[in-house]
């Protein structure tokens, strides 16, 4: 799996929004299915809460080993190329983890 190098204050950077979007799914999934509710509000805040554990575990994952897939790197660009040119620019600086 191709991965990216993160710099220390990027991975700083990502433990924020992992541990806000964590707390928040927890906070959602606890109130879902402790509290009173409709069952199509259950199940939409359960899905959201889900969501929002699962956005929040992939940060921390960024922020615990310093490395992002390829896929979140090179979205957005246009073809083989850019994503060459962009593997290349960071083979050189030592980013690139193969």
């Amino acid at each position: 799996m191709v991965e990216y190098r993160l710099r220390t204050p990027f991975r700083i950077a990502a433990w924020f929004p992992g541990l806000l979007a964590l707390g928040f799914g927890v906070g959602i999934l606890w109130t879902t299915l402790a509290g009173p509710g409709a069952a199509r509000d259950s199940i939409l805040g359960a899905l959201f809460g889900v969501f929002l554990c699962a956005a929040g575990l992939f940060f921390l994952r960024i922020g615990w080993t310093g490395r992002v897939p390829a896929f979140v790197e090179e979205y957005g660009l246009d073809g083989p190329g850019d994503v060459e040119n962009s593997r290349a620019e960071a083979r050189r600086q030592g980013r690139l983890q193969e």
